[in-house]
């Protein structure tokens, strides 16, 4: 037989308003429910497993149409105890070392998703099922501050959570989709390991796939040019303290064996449940270890930290940390990262791979996939762009105020040619390469190469070997003009010139 009663919601009008305009994402909005499933099965298990046996699974099933949000779950249910507490803002559990204790997550995904939303609870243990149901416009039209509770009787060894979200404000569709499945599964990747619980969407189950770790040898040893040197599985594990309260941090870091712009970089979880470095380009990759963007270290280096004492916000995205105890976690981190006998951060940055291996061709086809797109631009540039038919060769370079240089002495067809390289800091240069030239048999070559255009930066790296093929490269074209002149080709300065007016009037975007 039915019974009725009624659970109270306060505070609603103003609560509701705000939360279906915070700034939110849909992932992380699904997670709040999947959080309260997890709970309930993490604070029962005992009795769960008492019931159905030490292979119990806890599954939850999101089902997602463009009118609806389903998510169901076989855990504990909502119990009495803590019925009235969950239908209110943020009235914080009692046990708040789990993965609810804002007391906020079931809301506001709820209100921030949906206008309409049914909670049908069974607790295990207990003889009742319980409805309730929100309707978000006469809350706020009549200013309700409690709701119906509709109860009936099912058999006590049931138990599940059904939450449905109608007259959405937003359904979830295209790469969102994609995304929420992707980050779902990163996210409860410790839980979905162990078997503990299963987790669909539309029927298809969720799995993370962790990045395959690279096997090869130390680079010393291989510019030592050791005989067969032994090849390492580079990964490691930690554990070490930081701050004034010693928080615990442990976890493991690795070298990915294919390098990633998108997926390297560190997930950092608390209570088995990722909070920082979800999804892509999402990993924590602070500069104090990864350098830049396009370091080898800010693409090989991947792992998982878990640091369970650290505060979070309370959509549960970050930490609330305060600069210098992050300061000090980062560290400690790197210190931890460049023990023997695996120094990560060097090896990831120092090794290179064969340029015909499967990892380093499709990265090359990256590549080539967005340089072909940049040639029609380029090209362009040099429609009406006429370089000077005779032009005057300096036979000394202007002076720059900020620089470095360095000279040598080469032999070319029996003469001394003494060969200058410049690097030029100054900002407001123009001009990628710069060439002068004066004697005839003994030469004084300059090669000057501007390193703040937009070209360098973006494209050439910060590590020595990077820097060294650009500068090779500018300095080879350099001096092919000079033999090509030599040799008495009068127009030999026309391929400095058209390639300086391409990177002056086609500078990369460096935000991009």
């Amino acid at each position: 037989m039915s019974k009725k009663e009624t659970v109270n919601i306060r505070p609603s009008v103003g609560y509701l308003s705000i939360l279906q305009a915070i700034n939110y994402r849909a992932w992380y909005a699904i997670a709040e429910f999947v959080d309260n499933s997890l709970q309930s099965y993490l604070q029962n298990k005992a009795n769960l497993r008492k019931q159905h046996g030490a292979n119990f699974k806890l599954k939850i099933a999101i089902y997602v149409t463009k009118s609806k949000i389903q998510i169901v779950d076989n855990a504990a249910g909502i119990t009495k105890k803590d019925f009235s507490r969950a239908f209110r803002a943020a009235a914080r559990p009692e046990n708040r070392k789990g993965l609810s204790e804002f007391g906020m997550g079931m809301k506001t995904a709820a209100v921030w998703f949906s206008k309409n939303w049914i909670v049908k609870t069974k607790p295990l243990g207990e003889r009742e099922l319980k409805v309730v149901k929100w309707d978000i416009k006469n809350i706020v039209k009549d200013d309700v501050e409690e709701l119906d509770v509709k109860k009936s009787e099912l058999p006590i060894n049931r138990h599940y959570t059904d939450i449905t979200l109608t007259d959405l404000n937003r359904a979830p569709q295209g790469q969102t989709i994609k995304k929420i499945k992707s980050h779902l599964a990163s996210m409860y990747r410790c839980f979905i390991e162990k078997n503990e619980v299963e987790i669909r969407y539309n029927n298809e189950k969720l799995k993370y796939e962790k990045p395959e770790v690279l096997q090869a040898p130390y680079f010393r040893d291989v510019d030592e040019q050791k005989k067969n040197p032994k090849k390492i599985t580079w990964e490691k594990r930690f554990e070490f303290r930081y701050g004034q309260k010693r928080k615990t941090a442990t976890g493991y870091a690795n070298i990915r064996e294919t390098a990633s712009t998108k997926e390297a970089g560190f997930a950092l979880f608390r209570r088995n449940r990722l909070i920082k470095g979800v999804g892509e380009n999402e990993g924590y990759r602070p500069l104090e270890i990864f350098k830049a963007p396009n370091s080898f270290v800010y693409q090989r280096v991947y792992g998982e930290i878990h640091i369970d004492d650290e505060d979070v916000t309370h959509t549960k995205d970050d930490f609330q940390w305060t600069p210098e105890e992050e300061g000090e976690f980062l560290k400690k981190l790197k210190e931890e990262l460049e023990k023997e006998p695996k120094a990560i951060l060097s090896q990831a940055d120092r090794f290179r791979k064969d340029r015909r291996s499967r990892d380093l061709r499709i990265q090359s086809e990256e590549g080539l996939d967005s340089s072909i797109k940049k040639i029609q631009g380029s090209i362009a540039v040099l429609e009406d762009f006429k370089p000077p038919k005779q032009p005057e060769i300096s036979k000394k370079l202007p002076e720059v105020k900020n620089k470095e240089r360095r000279r040598k002495t080469v032999r070319f067809e029996g003469n001394d040619w003494l060969v200058e390289q410049i690097l030029n800091y100054d900002k407001d240069e123009t001009e990628w390469l710069k060439v002068s030239e004066s004697g005839k048999r003994k030469k004084e070559i300059q090669i000057q190469i501007s390193m703040t255009m937009g070209f360098t930066a973006q494209y050439f790296g910060d590590q020595p070997d990077e820097i060294e093929g650009m500068l090779l490269l500018a300095s080879y074209i350099a001096l092919a003009e000079v033999v090509a002149r030599n040799r008495g080709d009068s127009s030999a300065h026309n391929v400095r010139s058209y390639l300086n007016e391409i990177l002056r009037s086609q500078p990369p975007n460096l935000n991009y």
